[in-house]
C-alpha cells in the first residue's frame, strides 16, 4: 500500500477548484465533490477521491474523519500590512463621530502616526508582533498570506523593515513578500521617491522578496509616480502589484497596468474603464471589503463589470491599524453581503483566484494531486454556509503545508 503522511476522509463536501483559476466560478465548473477523501505526503496532495477508497488505499500516520464536513482549499490572503507596532483604536470613534480619515490625518494620525509608533519599536518587538498576527491569521484558515512592509517613516526605516520581514522564521504558513511605498513621508517627496526607488527596492530584490507594492492615491503618490517606482522595481526582478482607485479616481489603473502588475487592489471607485484595461491586461482585480467597512466608504468596486470582462476577482483582508481584521472567513462573508458576489465567487476569490493574484496558481489555491497540501475543514456541511453563518471562527481543522496547525476534530 502507497504511503501518506495524512488522511483526509469522510468530506462531505469537497470544493477542489481543480481547474484552477476562473472569471465566474459556477457549482458545475468548481470541482464540487461529495463523499470524498484527500491524501497527503511531503507536503503535498497525492490523491484525491471517493472517501473509501483513498483511506484503504494509504497507509497514513493521521487519519482525520471530517464527519460529512466541509472541505476546501487554505484560505489565501492577498493584502496585509501586518509589520507595525501600536494602534489607533481611538481613531475609530473619531471616525463613527463623523471626522474624515484626511482630518485624522492632518492632526497626527493616520498612517503617519503609525510610522512613529513603529520607528519606536525594537526589531525584536516588531517580530514578535508579526509572528503572532500571522498565527492568528493561520489559526482562521488562512495558509497563504501576502505581507507588506510600507510603515517606514523614512527609507532607512524601511530598510529595517525589509530585514525584520526577511528575517521572518519558516513556517508552515507561505508568507509572500512585499515592499511597498505606502505614503511619502516629510516634505522631500522627490527625494524619497528616489532614495526608495535606489536603495528599497534593491534591498528588497536582495531579500528574495516576491512583490513591490505602491498606494497610488491622492492622499500618497501619484500614477506619474506609482508607474516609475514599479517601472523601478521591475527592473530588480521584482513582480508588481498597487493600491489603486481607492479614495479617489486618479487614472492609476492606467498608468500602472502596461507595467504588468499580477494584481491592483481596493477599486472602490473603478468603473468599467478600469474593468475593461483590468481584463485587456489579465490583471487581477483585489477587492478588500473590511477595507471599505473601516474607512466608513460609501463606494463599492464595480463587481457587474468585472464580470462582465472576465475580470479575476480576488480577496484579502487589508490587515493593518485601521482595519485589524486578521479573519478571511469575514471576509468572505462581506464580499458577498457588502459586494453581491457569490458565495462561490466569494470563496475562489478567497482561494484559487487569490493564489493567482500572487502568482501562485501553479502551487497552491485548489486541492488537486502535485499541489500544497493546504487545506482547511469547516463545521459547515456545505460552501452556501460560510458566509451564511459568518459571525466567529467556523474552522475545524487546519493543514498547511502537511502540516497540521489546528485540529478540533482529533485523528486516529
Amino acid at each position: 500500500m502507497p504511503r501518506a503522511d495524512i488522511v483526509v476522509y469522510n468530506i462531505g463536501e469537497l470544493v477542489t477548484f481543480h481547474g484552477g483559476p476562473q472569471a465566474r466560478p459556477r457549482p458545475e465548473n468548481a470541482g464540487i465533490l461529495h463523499h470524498a477523501g484527500v491524501a497527503l505526503r511531503d507536503g503535498v496532495v497525492v490523491e484525491v477521491g471517493e472517501s473509501e477508497w483513498v483511506r484503504d488505499r494509504y497507509t497514513a500516520s493521521v487519519y482525520i474523519n471530517a464527519g460529512g464536513r466541509l472541505a476546501t482549499p487554505g484560505l489565501v490572503d492577498t493584502h496585509t500590512h501586518p509589520l507595525f507596532a501600536g494602534s489607533r483604536e481611538d481613531e475609530l470613534e473619531l471616525k463613527a463621530s463623523g471626522v474624515g480619515y484626511g482630518e485624522i490625518a492632518r492632526r497626527g494620525g493616520g498612517i503617519k502616526r503609525t510610522m512613529r509608533d513603529t520607528m519606536n519599536a525594537s526589531d525584536g518587538e516588531l517580530l514578535g508582533l508579526l509572528e503572532s498576527r500571522l498565527d492568528k491569521m493561520l489559526h482562521y484558515g488562512t495558509t497563504t498570506v501576502e505581507a507588506k512592509t510600507g510603515y517606514g517613516a523614512t527609507v532607512g526605516e524601511d530598510l529595517r523593515h525589509i530585514r525584520i520581514l526577511a528575517s521572518l522564521p519558516p513556517r508552515p504558513q507561505q508568507v509572500v513578500k512585499t515592499v511597498l511605498a505606502h505614503v511619502p513621508p516629510g516634505d522631500d517627496r522627490k527625494g524619497y521617491i528616489e532614495e526608495f526607488k535606489s536603495r528599497a527596492l534593491p534591498e528588497a530584490a536582495r531579500h528574495g522578496f516576491n512583490y513591490a507594492d505602491v498606494f497610488c492615491d491622492n492622499v500618497a503618490f501619484t500614477p506619474s509616480e506609482s508607474h516609475d517606482i514599479l517601472a523601478e522595481a521591475r527592473r530588480h526582478g521584482l513582480r508588481l502589484r498597487a493600491h489603486a482607485e481607492q479614495l479617489s479616481r486618479q487614472g492609476c489603473t492606467q498608468a500602472i497596468a502596461p507595467l504588468g502588475p499580477d494584481a491592483l487592489d481596493h477599486l472602490d471607485r473603478a468603473t468599467g474603464t478600469e474593468a475593461e484595461i483590468l481584463a485587456k491586461h489579465e490583471i487581477t482585480a483585489g477587492l478588500l471589503p473590511t477595507s471599505t467597512l473601516a474607512m466608513f466608504d460609501d463606494a463599492r468596486p464595480p463587481v457587474g463589470e468585472f464580470r462582465r470582462h472576465g475580470v479575476y476577482m480576488a480577496l484579502g483582508s487589508d490587515y493593518n491599524p485601521n482595519n485589524r481584521t486578521p479573519n478571511m472567513q469575514t471576509v468572505i462573508a462581506l464580499a458577498v453581503y457588502l459586494y453581491r458576489l457569490t458565495p462561490l465567487e466569494a470563496l475562489a476569490a478567497a482561494t484559487v483566484n487569490a493564489a493567482k493574484s500572487l502568482g501562485l496558481e501553479d502551487t497552491t489555491g485548489r486541492i488537486a494531486p502535485g499541489r500544497r497540501a493546504d487545506i482547511i475543514i469547516w463545521e459547515h456541511p456545505g460552501y452556501k454556509w460560510i458566509p451564511y453563518e459568518w459571525t466567529g471562527d467556523h474552522v475545524d481543522a487546519v493543514i498547511a503545508s502537511g502540516i497540521i496547525a489546528k485540529n478540533r476534530l482529533g485523528h486516529e
